[in-house]
């Protein structure tokens, strides 16, 4: 006659290792992936951002700190800027110059409207400014320092807004930028949209787009 002390061990035994590989098979729970910026979104914007605040119109800021609003500006506010640009060109000369500016028909205007309608909010973060030294700031920040006024207990800075770079391929993107003179709040300095071209190996500032808002 077995031993049903064996047996019974021989069963536990049995389910504890039919629960140890179920527990193996099981597929792990992936978090949503986390936002970054793409190298080539980071060589983008960091040149643009040197060849931008090198301008004349920057020379008065030149000791004051760059510090860009965490929340990037929406790709989808580049290409509005171009159709908004592209429809108003019509009482322009179609130069050479214009050309190369205005390189987007309709069809592809909207192509790219259309590949953008469920773009979601994307992030900055410092190690995506390797060039430049920046701090960050988010949108609820701003507003608090503007509604309490402790703006003048702060040191001097440029705010600048960024969208990520919408790169249409690998010669040209879009940028959408607001930047402003934050020692008393905010003051607009310059607001746009702007081509960047490849150039050898080095991302160059092209035409500009408005987008009819103008402050």
């Amino acid at each position: 006659m077995k031993n049903p002390f064996a047996v019974l061990f021989c069963i536990l035994l049995f389910s504890c290792s039919i629960q140890k590989n179920s527990t193996h098979n099981i597929h792990p729970i992936i978090p949503d992936p986390i936002d970054t910026t793409s190298q080539s979104e980071s060589i983008i914007i960091n040149d643009f951002l040197a060849a931008e605040l090198k301008k004349d119109r920057y020379k008065n800021y030149k000791d004051f700190e760059i510090t860009i609003i965490d929340e990037a500006l929406k790709k989808s506010k580049a290409i509005e800027a171009y159709l908004y640009s592209y429809n108003e060109r019509q009482s322009i000369n179609k130069s050479d110059e214009i050309k190369n500016t205005y390189f987007l028909d309709s069809l592809q205007i909207e192509k790219i409207k259309s590949e953008l309608k469920k773009e979601t909010i994307s992030y900055w973060k410092i190690s995506d400014f390797p060039k430049t030294k920046v701090n960050l700031l988010t949108n609820e920040e701003l507003k608090k320092i503007l509604n309490t006024g402790s703006y003048t207990n702060l040191p001097n800075r440029l705010i600048i807004h960024l969208s990520k770079p919408l790169i249409i391929d690998k010669n040209n993107a879009l940028i959408s930028f607001d930047i402003g003179n934050g020692k008393f709040g905010y003051s607009a300095i310059n607001h746009s949209t702007i081509l960047m071209k490849k150039v050898n190996n080095t991302w160059k500032q092209g035409g500009y787009y408005e987008d009819g808002i103008f402050y």
